[in-house]
C-alpha cells in the first residue's frame, strides 16, 4: 500500500480552532457523563469521524468544504485530545473515593495514604460539602497526579513517536493498515472524490443497517434479527483437552477487521492464540500448575480460561516474548536504527527540514524528561530503586513503544498490560507511596499513536511543525475541558451519588481491586521469571529463524499479538482475511485492494453510529428521571 508523502496542506485554520472548541463543548461532557453513569470509556464506537461527516456536509452546503488537512486535524481529537486527557479530573474524584471509602479500613492502611493522592479526613469532608476543586487540599493531588504526569507523558510520547515513525515508517516502510486507510478516507473526503465517497457511503449504510438489525432491534424489541453472540465450545473441547478453550463469534464487525489485515499475519495470530489457550492451557491443567486461589474446573467457559490463564501464566510468557521481539531488531539492525535516529524528522513536512526539531535537541529533551521523572518519583516515594526506575523509564518505555508501533505497522496495535505492576514488583519496593503515583509519570508508552498520526500527516501533507502545535494544543484543551465539565457535574450532584449510578455500583468494586492489588502482587503469580525467560528464549529462536530464513522480522510480533487475543477474536480476524482474499479473486484484485479499506472503515463507522445513538438515548433516559417534574 502506498504511503507516499503529500505536500503543502494547511490543517490548523481558524475553522479548525472553532471546531475544536465546538467538539470539546459538545462531546466531552457526554463522554464524562457516560463514564460516571455506565463506567464506560468512549461512546460505543462513536469517534470523530461522525463529527467529520456532519461538518463535511454542512461546509459543503455553504460552498467552502473541509480540506483534507482540516479533516486530519479533527481526527486527531480521538487520540491526542478527549480520549487521552479528557478524564483526568474525573479520576481525581475516584481517587478521593478510594482514599476515604470504608473499604480501605479493611486493609488497615488508611493512615498511610499520602496527601498527594487525594484529600482525607477534615479536608475530604470540606471539599465534599463545597464540591469544588478550588480548595488548598487539591493542590498536591492536582500537581502530583495530573500536571506533572501530564507534562511528562505528553512530551515523552511525542519524542518516542517521532523515533518510532522514523524506524517503522521511513526506514522499514511497514504498511500500517489501519492508519494508512484512515488517511486515505481523509484524502477522499478532502479531495471530494465522488467515486470513493460513494463506496464509503454505501459501506456506512450497510454498517448502520447491520447495527440496527443487531443492537437496534435488541434494544427496542429485546430480540435481534441478527444476534451478536459468542458461541462457546469450551465445554466440548475440555472433555478431550482439560483446560483448553475454544469459541467463535457471530459479530460480523470482528470479521471485517480482517479485510485489511495480511493473511499471513492473521494466520500467525490464530496459531499463537490456539497454541496458548488450547494446548498451553491443557499443559497447565494436566501438570496441576493452577494456583489454589484459581483452580481450573470444567464448565468455567472461555472467558474465565482466557482471563485467568493470562494473569497467572501467559502474561509472564508474553512479556518475555515481546521484549525479545522489540530488542533483537535494535541489536541486529543497528545501522537502520542509527539512520532512523540521525534523520528522525526526515520525510516529514514534505521533505522540509525543521531546524528546531532534530536528534540532538530531542535527545536533550528526553534526558530532561527522564531526569524530572526520576526526581519526581524519588520525592514522592523515597528510597525507590533508581536503577530499576531508570530501566523502565528509558528502556522499557522505548521497547514497548517500538513493539506497539511495529504491531500497528503489520496488524492492529497491541497493548501490553501490567507494566506499572512489573516496575513495582521487580524493584522489590514494599512502600505504598509508589502505588499512588500515576503510571504516566514513569512509563511512556503512547508513542505508537503519535507515529501513526505522523504517517497520516505525511500522507496528507501536513507539516510536522503544524502537527506538533495541534498535538500539544489538543492535549491541553482536553485537560481544560476535563476540569470544566467534571467540575460542573460535581457541582450539580454529589460524586459518588445516585445521579451517577456507576459511582455507587462500580467504584466499590474498583476500590476493592485497587487495594487488593497492593498485597496480591507480592504472591508472585503475575510475574514468573521462569516463564518470562522461556518466552524470551522462544521469541529469540523464532526471530532468528524468521529473519535468516524468511527475511521477515515481523513474525515474532505477529505471534505475540495473537497471544494477547482470545481465540474467537483471532479466528474472526483470520476468517476476515480469508474472505478478503476470496472476494479479491471474484471482484478483481485491483478493485478490491483499492477499496477494501473504505468498505471496512465505513462499515465500522455505520455500526458505531447506531451503537452510539442507542447509548445516547440510554443516557438521556437515565438523566430525565432526575428532573423535578
Amino acid at each position: 500500500m502506498s504511503t507516499q508523502v503529500s505536500k503543502g496542506e494547511k490543517a490548523l485554520t481558524w475553522r479548525t480552532l472553532l471546531m475544536y472548541l465546538f467538539v470539546i463543548a459538545i462531546l466531552q461532557p457526554v463522554l464524562i457523563y457516560n463514564w460516571l453513569v455506565n463506567g464506560l470509556w468512549g461512546l460505543a464506537g462513536l469517534n470523530s469521524w461522525a463529527i467529520v461527516l456532519i461538518l463535511a456536509w454542512l461546509t459543503g452546503r455553504t460552498g467552502s468544504p473541509l480540506t483534507k488537512g482540516e479533516i486530519f486535524a479533527l481526527r486527531m481529537i480521538d487520540n491526542a485530545g478527549l480520549m487521552y486527557t479528557g478524564y483526568y479530573f474525573a479520576y481525581l474524584l475516584r481517587n478521593m473515593y478510594f482514599a476515604n471509602t470504608e473499604i480501605v479500613k479493611l486493609f488497615g492502611i488508611r493512615e498511610e495514604i499520602p496527601a498527594f493522592f487525594a484529600p482525607r479526613g477534615a479536608d475530604f469532608i470540606r471539599v465534599s460539602i463545597a464540591r469544588t476543586f478550588f480548595d488548598a487540599a487539591w493542590l498536591q493531588p492536582v500537581l502530583a497526579t495530573i500536571v506533572v504526569p501530564f507534562t511528562l507523558v505528553v512530551s515523552a510520547n511525542y519524542i518516542l513517536g517521532l523515533l518510532s515513525y522514523s524506524i517503522y515508517v521511513r526506514e522499514e516502510r511497514l504498511a500500517f493498515p489501519f492508519a494508512s486507510w484512515d488517511a486515505r478516507m481523509m484524502i477522499a473526503f478532502g479531495e471530494r472524490d465522488s467515486v470513493r465517497i460513494r463506496t464509503i457511503s454505501l459501506a456506512i449504510l450497510l454498517g448502520a443497517l447491520y447495527g440496527f438489525m443487531t443492537s437496534g432491534l435488541s434494544t427496542i424489541f429485546r430480540f435481534p434479527l441478527v444476534p451478536r453472540l459468542m458461541v462457546d465450545f469450551t465445554s466440548l473441547v475440555e472433555n478431550v483437552l482439560p483446560g483448553a478453550a475454544f469459541a467463535f463469534t457471530t459479530d460480523f464487525s470482528s470479521y471485517v477487521v480482517g479485510f485489511i489485515l495480511p493473511l499471513r499475519y492473521t494466520a500467525l495470530q490464530l496459531a499463537a492464540s490456539v497454541a496458548i489457550f488450547v494446548f498451553g492451557n491443557y499443559y497447565v491443567t494436566v501438570n496441576n500448575l493452577w494456583p489454589a486461589e484459581a483452580k481450573w474446573q470444567p464448565g468455567r467457559g472461555i472467558l474465565w480460561n482466557f482471563n485467568m490463564s493470562t494473569v497467572y501464566f501467559w502474561n509472564s510468557f508474553t512479556l518475555g516474548w515481546g521484549l525479545a521481539a522489540a530488542l533483537l531488531p535494535l541489536v541486529f539492525r543497528y545501522k537502520m536504527v542509527a539512520r532512523a535516529f540521525s534523520g528522525i524528522t526526515k520525510g516529514l513536512s514534505g521533505g522540509t527540514e525543521v531546524r528546531w526539531l532534530n536528534a540532538k535537541y530531542l535527545l536533550a529533551a528526553y534526558i530532561a524528561i527522564v531526569a524530572i521523572s526520576l526526581s519526581f518519583v524519588e520525592a514522592l516515594a523515597p528510597g525507590f530503586p533508581v536503577h530499576v526506575l531508570l530501566l523502565f523509564t528509558v528502556g522499557i518505555s522505548l521497547l514497548i513503544t517500538l513493539l506497539q508501533t511495529h504491531a500497528a505497522g503489520i496488524l492492529a496495535g497491541v497493548s501490553v498490560p501490567y507494566l506499572r505492576e512489573a516496575l513495582i514488583y521487580f524493584s522489590g519496593y514494599r512502600g505504598l507511596n509508589i502505588w499512588f503515583i500515576p503510571p504516566d509519570a514513569m512509563l511512556f508508552t503512547g508513542g505508537a499513536g503519535i507515529a501513526q498520526q505522523l504517517l497520516q500527516a505525511s500522507m496528507i501533507g501536513v507539516s510536522v511543525k503544524e502537527y506538533t502545535t495541534m498535538y500539544f494544543l489538543l492535549a491541553a484543551l482536553g485537560l481544560v475541558g476535563s476540569f470544566v465539565f467534571t467540575s460542573l457535574f460535581w457541582a450539580v450532584f454529589p460524586v459518588p451519588g445516585h445521579a451517577y449510578p456507576y459511582t455507587l455500583a462500580g467504584w466499590p468494586v474498583e476500590a476493592m481491586n485497587f487495594w487488593r492489588w497492593q498485597q496480591w502482587l507480592w504472591t508472585g503469580y503475575l510475574f514468573r521469571p521462569t516463564w518470562m525467560v522461556a518466552g524470551f528464549g522462544l521469541s529469540t529462536l523464532v526471530y532468528f529463524a524468521s529473519e535468516l530464513a524468511l527475511r521477515d522480522f515481523s513474525i515474532p510480533v505477529a505471534v505475540m499479538s495473537g497471544m494477547l487475543l482470545p481465540i474467537h477474536t483471532a479466528l474472526a480476524y483470520f476468517t476476515g482475511s480469508l474472505i478478503s482474499n476470496f472476494v479479491a479473486r471474484f471482484a478483481g484484485e485491483k478493485w478490491w485492494n483499492e477499496n477494501k479499506g473504505y468498505i471496512a472503515i465505513g462499515f465500522w463507522l455505520g455500526d458505531g453510529i447506531v451503537s452510539a445513538f442507542l447509548m445516547l438515548v440510554q443516557l438521556l433516559s437515565r438523566s430525565i428521571w432526575l428532573l423535578p417534574y
